[in-house]
C-alpha cells in the first residue's frame, strides 16, 4: 500500500500517458530483484524503485517525454504518492540510488521519436537531433532544469573485463527478462490496496512462472526472503493480489499447523493470471485450514488408531 497521495485511476493514467495497446509489452531484467535488495535497506521501498524503473523504462522506449514532458512529481502521483513526498526521493533523484546502481542516468536530452526497421532495428531520434525551432518549442514548455531518466539497462546490461558490452539491453535482447504488460502496471497503480508492492510481488511471481513455464512452488517465508519484503507486508500483499485474481494459489497440503514437522510441510504453488482475468472487486479465495497444536496432535492420534485397526491381525508381531 502506498502512502500520502490520491490514487490515480486507470483511465486517468491512460489519458495522462497517452497509452495505446501497441505500447503494452515491457521487458524487465531478471537481475533487478536481487540488485534492488542488495542496494536498498528499507524493504518497503524496493517495490517503489522497481515500479519507478519500470515506468521510466516504458516512457523512454516509447519516446513519451517529447509529447508529455512528464516529471518526477507526476511520476510520484502515478505511483500513488503525494507529489510533495520527500521520503522516496533518494531513489530517483539525480545521483540517487538508481543512478548509483547503474540502472538510470539523469540526462537533459531525450527521445522525441522512435522507429523499428528490419535494417537498423530500434532507433531513437533525440531532441538534440531536431531542428532549432522544434527544440525551442519543446524547451519552452519545461523548466531549464528539466531532466529525464535514461534507462541504462534498456541499452546495455553487462560488460566484459575490458569494458565492452557483453549483453545488450532489454530494448534489444530479451534473454533473462520477464514480460509485464503495461496494463498490469496501470491496474495496480489504480488500486491503493495493490499499488507498487502488489505490482512488484506479481512481477516476481510472473518472472518465476516464465522461467519454469509452470506453477512456482515456494514457502511463504522464502517468498518474503527472495523478494526482500518484510514478511507481514509480503503476506498481506499476496492475499490482496489473490483476492483480485492476479495470482492463483494451490495448496499442496490439507492443513497447516505450527507443530507440524518440517518434512511434512509442502510449499504452496503460485500461478500468475493474465490481465484479462483480473477482477474489479476483491473475491474470496480458498484458504488453507489452520489447526491448533491440540487439534493437530488429536488428529495424529486418530490417524494412528485407524491405521492400527486396519492392520491385519495375523500380521501383528506377537
Amino acid at each position: 500500500m502506498n502512502l500520502g497521495g490520491n490514487q490515480m485511476k486507470y483511465q486517468e493514467i491512460t489519458d495522462l500517458l497517452k497509452f495505446n495497446e501497441k505500447e503494452s509489452n515491457v521487458f524487465m531484467p531478471n537481475e533487478i530483484f536481487e540488485d534492488l535488495q542488495n542496494n536498498i535497506k528499507k524493504g518497503v521501498h524496493i517495490p517503489v524503485a522497481y515500479s519507478y524503473y519500470y515506468l521510466v523504462n516504458w516512457l523512454y522506449r516509447h519516446a513519451k517525454y517529447g509529447e508529455l514532458q512528464i516529471d518526477n512529481k507526476q511520476i510520484k502521483e502515478i505511483l500513488g504518492y503525494n507529489p510533495e513526498t520527500k521520503g522516496i526521493d533518494y531513489i530517483f533523484k539525480k545521483n540517487g540510488l538508481l543512478d548509483i546502481m547503474g540502472y538510470t542516468e539523469t540526462v537533459k536530452d531525450f527521445p522525441v521519436l522512435w522507429e523499428l526497421s528490419d535494417d537498423e532495428g530500434l532507433q531513437f531520434t533525440l531532441l538534440s537531433d531536431m531542428d532549432e525551432y522544434f527544440q525551442e518549442d519543446i524547451k519552452s514548455k519545461v523548466s531549464r532544469k528539466y531532466t529525464i531518466k535514461y534507462p541504462v539497462k534498456g541499452f546495455e546490461r553487462t560488460y566484459d573485463e575490458e569494458g565492452n558490452v557483453e549483453q545488450w539491453g532489454t530494448f534489444f535482447e530479451v534473454d533473462n527478462t520477464h514480460l509485464i504488460p503495461f496494463e498490469v502496471f496501470m491496474y495496480c497503480m489504480n488500486n491503493d490496496k495493490i499499488g507498487c508492492t502488489g505490482f512488484y510481488l506479481y512481477s516476481f511471481l510472473k518472472m518465476n512462472n516464465q522461467i519454469f513455464n509452470e506453477a512456482y512452488d515456494i514457502p511463504m517465508k522464502t517468498l518474503a526472503e527472495k523478494t526482500g519484503l518484510p514478511y507481514r507486508t509480503m503476506a498481506d500483499s499476496l492475499s490482496i493480489i489473490r483476492q483480485y485474481k492476479m495470482v492463483e494459489g494451490v495448496h499442496n497440503q490439507e492443513y497447516f499447523c505450527l507443530a507440524m514437522e518440517d518434512y511434512k510441510r509442502k510449499a504452496n504453488s503460485y500461478i500468475t493470471n493474465e490481465f484479462e482475468s483480473f477482477t474489479d472487486q476483491p473475491v474470496e479465495y480458498e484458504k488453507m485450514k489452520v489447526l491448533e497444536s491440540k487439534e493437530y496432535y488429536k488428529l495424529l492420534e486418530e490417524q494412528k488408531e485407524e491405521k492400527e485397526e486396519s492392520f491385519p491381525l495375523e500380521l501383528l508381531p506377537f
